[in-house]
Protein backbone atom coordinates (compact mmCIF):
# COMPACT_ATOMS: atom_id res chain seq x y z
CA UNK A 1 0.00 0.00 0.00
CA UNK A 2 1.14 3.41 -0.70
CA UNK A 3 1.69 5.59 2.59
CA UNK A 4 1.92 8.26 1.48
CA UNK A 5 -1.24 8.30 -0.32
CA UNK A 6 -3.35 7.47 3.04
CA UNK A 7 -1.19 10.34 4.73
CA UNK A 8 -2.91 12.78 2.57
CA UNK A 9 -5.91 12.40 4.06
CA UNK A 10 -4.54 12.80 8.02
CA UNK A 11 -7.99 14.86 10.08
CA UNK A 12 -7.54 16.27 13.05
CA UNK A 13 -7.53 14.29 16.80
CA UNK A 14 -10.30 15.39 17.86
CA UNK A 15 -13.34 14.19 15.79
CA UNK A 16 -11.76 12.19 13.97
CA UNK A 17 -13.77 9.13 15.20
CA UNK A 18 -16.59 10.09 12.84
CA UNK A 19 -14.37 9.38 9.88
CA UNK A 20 -15.60 12.62 8.21
CA UNK A 21 -12.83 15.22 9.38
CA UNK A 22 -11.06 17.72 6.70
CA UNK A 23 -8.51 17.02 4.71
CA UNK A 24 -4.71 17.35 5.94
CA UNK A 25 -2.10 17.96 3.45
CA UNK A 26 0.92 15.74 3.34
CA UNK A 27 3.82 17.44 5.71
CA UNK A 28 7.30 18.59 4.30
CA UNK A 29 9.64 15.44 5.06
CA UNK A 30 11.50 17.97 6.94
CA UNK A 31 11.69 17.87 10.72
CA UNK A 32 13.01 20.73 13.22
CA UNK A 33 16.21 19.97 14.73
CA UNK A 34 13.55 20.95 17.88
CA UNK A 35 10.76 18.97 17.33
CA UNK A 36 13.08 15.56 16.57
CA UNK A 37 14.72 16.55 19.99
CA UNK A 38 11.56 16.63 21.79
CA UNK A 39 10.40 13.04 19.93
CA UNK A 40 13.77 11.71 20.51
CA UNK A 41 13.27 12.47 24.34
CA UNK A 42 9.67 11.30 24.46
CA UNK A 43 11.27 8.22 22.68
CA UNK A 44 14.31 7.72 25.41
CA UNK A 45 11.14 8.31 28.67
CA UNK A 46 9.23 5.46 26.65
CA UNK A 47 12.65 2.90 25.62
CA UNK A 48 12.10 3.46 22.51
CA UNK A 49 14.19 3.96 19.61
CA UNK A 50 12.23 4.95 16.34
CA UNK A 51 12.06 4.25 12.72
CA UNK A 52 11.22 7.45 10.67
CA UNK A 53 9.00 6.32 7.60
CA UNK A 54 9.40 8.56 4.26
CA UNK A 55 7.21 10.59 5.35
CA UNK A 56 8.57 11.81 8.82
CA UNK A 57 6.60 9.81 10.93
CA UNK A 58 7.95 8.19 13.55
CA UNK A 59 7.07 4.48 14.63
CA UNK A 60 7.78 1.51 16.65
CA UNK A 61 6.36 -1.76 16.82
CA UNK A 62 6.21 -2.61 20.66
CA UNK A 63 4.46 -6.02 20.53
CA UNK A 64 5.90 -8.21 17.07
CA UNK A 65 3.19 -10.68 15.95
CA UNK A 66 5.52 -12.35 12.46
CA UNK A 67 2.86 -14.60 11.49
CA UNK A 68 -0.23 -12.04 12.28
CA UNK A 69 -2.52 -11.47 9.23
CA UNK A 70 -1.43 -8.37 7.19
CA UNK A 71 -4.28 -5.65 6.12
CA UNK A 72 -5.71 -5.98 3.35
CA UNK A 73 -7.30 -2.82 1.39
CA UNK A 74 -11.46 -3.01 1.88
CA UNK A 75 -11.24 -5.13 5.00
CA UNK A 76 -12.54 -3.63 8.24
CA UNK A 77 -9.93 -3.07 10.68
CA UNK A 78 -10.93 -3.54 14.70
CA UNK A 79 -8.35 -1.42 16.82
CA UNK A 80 -7.53 0.13 20.32
CA UNK A 81 -5.72 3.39 20.62
CA UNK A 82 -4.62 5.92 23.06
CA UNK A 83 -3.11 9.55 21.59
CA UNK A 84 -1.60 11.85 23.74
CA UNK A 85 0.98 14.96 23.56
CA UNK A 86 4.37 14.08 24.56
CA UNK A 87 3.98 15.27 27.81
CA UNK A 88 1.76 12.27 28.26
CA UNK A 89 -1.43 14.74 28.21
CA UNK A 90 -4.59 11.90 27.01
CA UNK A 91 -6.32 13.86 23.58
CA UNK A 92 -8.28 10.35 22.96
CA UNK A 93 -8.58 6.69 23.56
CA UNK A 94 -10.92 4.12 23.49
CA UNK A 95 -10.11 3.34 26.51
CA UNK A 96 -11.23 6.24 28.00
CA UNK A 97 -14.85 5.02 25.98
CA UNK A 98 -15.88 2.13 27.88
CA UNK A 99 -13.07 0.49 25.67
CA UNK A 100 -15.36 -0.33 22.34
CA UNK A 101 -12.66 -0.70 19.92
CA UNK A 102 -12.57 1.69 17.00
CA UNK A 103 -13.60 -0.05 13.92
CA UNK A 104 -13.19 1.18 10.36
CA UNK A 105 -12.77 0.63 6.08
CA UNK A 106 -8.77 0.07 5.83
CA UNK A 107 -9.00 2.34 2.69
CA UNK A 108 -6.22 4.60 0.52
CA UNK A 109 -8.81 7.23 0.94
CA UNK A 110 -10.00 6.94 4.83
CA UNK A 111 -9.42 10.00 7.12
CA UNK A 112 -8.06 8.64 10.46
CA UNK A 113 -4.46 8.39 11.92
CA UNK A 114 -5.04 4.84 13.19
CA UNK A 115 -5.63 3.88 9.25
CA UNK A 116 -2.14 5.17 8.73
CA UNK A 117 -0.94 2.73 11.26
CA UNK A 118 -2.41 -0.15 10.40
CA UNK A 119 -0.54 -0.31 7.44
CA UNK A 120 2.64 -0.73 9.22
CA UNK A 121 1.44 -3.56 11.24
CA UNK A 122 -0.24 -6.89 11.44
CA UNK A 123 -2.85 -8.25 13.43
CA UNK A 124 -1.91 -9.04 16.98
CA UNK A 125 0.55 -6.19 16.90
CA UNK A 126 1.34 -2.93 19.22
CA UNK A 127 3.07 0.27 18.18
CA UNK A 128 3.62 3.85 18.95
CA UNK A 129 3.45 6.40 16.44
CA UNK A 130 4.42 10.24 16.65
CA UNK A 131 3.22 12.75 14.01
CA UNK A 132 5.25 15.85 14.14
CA UNK A 133 1.91 17.63 13.02
CA UNK A 134 -1.55 17.33 12.03
CA UNK A 135 -4.21 19.18 11.22
CA UNK A 136 -5.27 20.91 14.12
CA UNK A 137 -1.97 20.53 16.11
CA UNK A 138 1.81 21.94 15.25
CA UNK A 139 2.96 19.98 18.02
CA UNK A 140 3.85 16.40 17.67
CA UNK A 141 1.03 14.07 18.73
CA UNK A 142 1.58 10.26 19.73
CA UNK A 143 -0.52 7.17 19.09
CA UNK A 144 -0.52 4.07 20.88
CA UNK A 145 -1.95 1.34 18.71
CA UNK A 146 -3.29 -2.14 19.09
CA UNK A 147 -4.74 -4.21 15.75
CA UNK A 148 -7.33 -6.51 17.15
CA UNK A 149 -8.27 -7.85 14.08
CA UNK A 150 -8.49 -7.01 10.29
CA UNK A 151 -11.94 -9.04 8.63
CA UNK A 152 -13.37 -9.36 4.86
CA UNK A 153 -17.01 -8.70 4.41
CA UNK A 154 -17.48 -12.39 4.68
CA UNK A 155 -16.18 -13.09 7.86
CA UNK A 156 -17.56 -9.76 9.54
CA UNK A 157 -21.22 -11.46 8.59
CA UNK A 158 -20.09 -15.36 9.64
CA UNK A 159 -18.37 -13.69 13.07
CA UNK A 160 -21.53 -11.51 13.84
CA UNK A 161 -23.68 -14.08 13.49
CA UNK A 162 -22.01 -16.61 15.39
CA UNK A 163 -21.30 -14.06 17.85
CA UNK A 164 -24.91 -12.73 18.33
CA UNK A 165 -27.07 -15.25 17.28
CA UNK A 166 -26.17 -18.17 18.77
CA UNK A 167 -29.34 -21.05 18.59
CA UNK A 168 -31.76 -19.32 15.70
CA UNK A 169 -32.93 -20.52 12.62
CA UNK A 170 -30.53 -18.23 10.83
CA UNK A 171 -31.29 -18.68 6.55
CA UNK A 172 -29.24 -18.10 3.97
CA UNK A 173 -30.15 -17.32 0.27
CA UNK A 174 -28.47 -18.20 -2.85
CA UNK A 175 -27.02 -13.86 -3.22
CA UNK A 176 -25.97 -14.15 0.04
CA UNK A 177 -28.63 -12.39 2.12
CA UNK A 178 -28.76 -13.97 6.18
CA UNK A 179 -32.06 -13.85 7.84
CA UNK A 180 -34.27 -15.41 10.33
CA UNK A 181 -37.75 -14.20 11.58
CA UNK A 182 -38.55 -13.18 14.58
CA UNK A 183 -42.02 -13.18 14.33
CA UNK A 184 -44.98 -14.44 11.78
CA UNK A 185 -48.25 -14.35 10.84
CA UNK A 186 -50.05 -17.13 9.54
CA UNK A 187 -52.58 -15.38 7.22
CA UNK A 188 -51.23 -11.77 6.53
CA UNK A 189 -50.87 -11.05 2.86
CA UNK A 190 -47.06 -11.96 0.82
CA UNK A 191 -45.15 -8.89 -0.33
CA UNK A 192 -45.31 -10.02 -3.58
CA UNK A 193 -43.29 -8.13 -6.46
CA UNK A 194 -45.71 -5.98 -8.14
CA UNK A 195 -47.55 -4.99 -4.77
CA UNK A 196 -46.82 -2.06 -2.42
CA UNK A 197 -45.08 -3.12 1.02
CA UNK A 198 -45.23 -0.74 4.20
CA UNK A 199 -42.61 -1.43 6.76
CA UNK A 200 -40.97 -0.27 9.59
CA UNK A 201 -37.05 -0.50 9.72
CA UNK A 202 -34.06 -0.15 11.66
CA UNK A 203 -30.57 -0.29 10.14
CA UNK A 204 -27.45 -1.05 11.75
CA UNK A 205 -23.84 -1.96 10.95
CA UNK A 206 -21.94 -4.60 12.81
CA UNK A 207 -20.09 -2.84 15.05
CA UNK A 208 -20.50 -0.19 17.30
CA UNK A 209 -19.23 3.83 16.29
CA UNK A 210 -19.21 6.79 18.55
CA UNK A 211 -21.55 8.94 17.62
CA UNK A 212 -23.30 12.74 19.63
CA UNK A 213 -26.77 12.37 21.58
CA UNK A 214 -29.19 15.19 20.82
CA UNK A 215 -27.36 16.93 23.99
CA UNK A 216 -24.14 16.30 22.15
CA UNK A 217 -22.78 14.19 24.38
CA UNK A 218 -20.79 11.30 22.86
CA UNK A 219 -22.36 7.57 22.56
CA UNK A 220 -21.88 4.31 20.97
CA UNK A 221 -24.00 3.02 18.83
CA UNK A 222 -24.36 0.50 15.76
CA UNK A 223 -27.61 2.06 14.28
CA UNK A 224 -27.47 4.40 11.11
CA UNK A 225 -31.03 5.08 10.58
CA UNK A 226 -34.80 3.84 11.22
CA UNK A 227 -38.20 4.82 10.12
CA UNK A 228 -41.00 3.56 8.30
CA UNK A 229 -41.56 3.48 4.06
CA UNK A 230 -43.64 2.06 1.26
CA UNK A 231 -42.25 0.24 -1.33
CA UNK A 232 -43.02 -1.24 -4.29
CA UNK A 233 -42.11 -4.25 -4.41
CA UNK A 234 -39.52 -5.70 -7.14
CA UNK A 235 -39.83 -2.13 -8.56
CA UNK A 236 -35.85 -1.21 -7.80
CA UNK A 237 -36.22 1.92 -5.87
CA UNK A 238 -34.31 0.31 -2.38
CA UNK A 239 -31.37 -1.49 -1.99
CA UNK A 240 -31.39 -5.26 -3.30
CA UNK A 241 -30.88 -6.94 0.41
CA UNK A 242 -33.91 -4.98 1.36
CA UNK A 243 -36.17 -5.26 -1.29
CA UNK A 244 -35.39 -9.18 -1.00
CA UNK A 245 -35.64 -8.93 2.11
CA UNK A 246 -39.21 -7.66 1.90
CA UNK A 247 -40.40 -10.41 -0.38
CA UNK A 248 -39.68 -12.80 2.50
CA UNK A 249 -42.26 -11.63 4.38
CA UNK A 250 -46.05 -11.36 4.74
CA UNK A 251 -48.04 -8.63 7.11
CA UNK A 252 -47.64 -9.25 10.73
CA UNK A 253 -43.76 -11.07 9.93
CA UNK A 254 -40.56 -9.11 11.76
CA UNK A 255 -37.37 -10.38 10.99
CA UNK A 256 -33.62 -9.98 11.36
CA UNK A 257 -31.49 -9.57 7.45
CA UNK A 258 -27.69 -9.55 7.33
CA UNK A 259 -26.61 -9.07 3.53
CA UNK A 260 -23.32 -7.69 2.24
CA UNK A 261 -22.35 -4.82 0.48
CA UNK A 262 -22.73 -6.47 -3.22
CA UNK A 263 -26.69 -6.38 -1.99
CA UNK A 264 -26.30 -2.97 -0.25
CA UNK A 265 -24.50 0.09 -1.37
CA UNK A 266 -21.40 -1.53 -3.01
CA UNK A 267 -17.88 -0.36 -3.09
CA UNK A 268 -19.18 3.18 -3.51
CA UNK A 269 -20.89 3.56 -0.03
CA UNK A 270 -23.37 5.99 0.61
CA UNK A 271 -23.84 9.08 2.82
CA UNK A 272 -22.27 8.05 6.37
CA UNK A 273 -22.53 4.21 4.86
CA UNK A 274 -18.85 3.49 3.54
CA UNK A 275 -18.49 1.23 0.84
CA UNK A 276 -17.86 -2.44 1.31
CA UNK A 277 -20.02 -2.39 4.38
CA UNK A 278 -22.28 -5.31 4.89
CA UNK A 279 -25.30 -4.08 6.47
CA UNK A 280 -27.64 -5.63 9.11
CA UNK A 281 -32.12 -4.43 9.01
CA UNK A 282 -34.77 -5.08 11.20
CA UNK A 283 -37.60 -5.24 9.30
CA UNK A 284 -41.44 -5.97 9.85
CA UNK A 285 -44.41 -5.46 7.28
CA UNK A 286 -46.87 -3.62 8.79
CA UNK A 287 -49.47 -3.59 5.62
CA UNK A 288 -49.53 -5.08 1.67
CA UNK A 289 -51.32 -3.41 -1.03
Amino acid sequence: MNRSIIYIFLVSIIGFLSACGVESTLPSTEVSAETLAKITAYGTAQGITFTKSPESIFYKITTSNPTGRVPQLNEYAKVHYVFSKLDGTIVDSTGLNRKIPFTFLYSTSASSLPNYGISFMKEGESAVFVFPVTSNSSEPIAMKVTLLSTRNETEQIDEYVKTNFVGFPIKKTASGLNYFLTKTSVSGDTAKTGKTATVTYTGKFLYQYRAADSNGFPIYTDKFDSGSLSLLVGGGGFVAGFEEATKLMKVGDKGTFIFPSSLGYGTAGRSTIPGYTPLLFEIEVTAVK
